[in-house]
């Protein structure tokens, strides 16, 4: 795998929801299921189309989709804090 580095992800309410490993610079947008490191929510387990949801807050995180063959979390940008690397 490519260098890179965990990442903790927020809620916008501060509750922490999982880890992950960034690979690349840029806004993340989306999050590849095989990179989570913790998961807090239980997104690992969630099937393709369901929406996983802040456990503190109850704001939508965004969707599991398949992307490039693999699946992943396409983040709303409005839920999480913004992070940039």
């Amino acid at each position: 795998m490519r260098t890179g580095k965990i990442i903790e992800i927020n809620c916008r309410c501060g509750c922490p929801l999982f880890r992950y490993f960034k690979a690349g610079k840029g806004r993340l947008l989306k999050c590849l299921i095989s990179r989570l490191t913790d998961d807090y929510v239980g997104i690992k387990g969630a099937a393709t189309f369901s929406r996983p949801i802040c456990p503190q807050c109850g704001k939508e995180l965004g969707i599991v989709m398949m992307i490039h063959g693999e699946p992943a979390l396409k983040l709303n940008q409005g839920t999480i804090e913004s992070i940039r690397i």
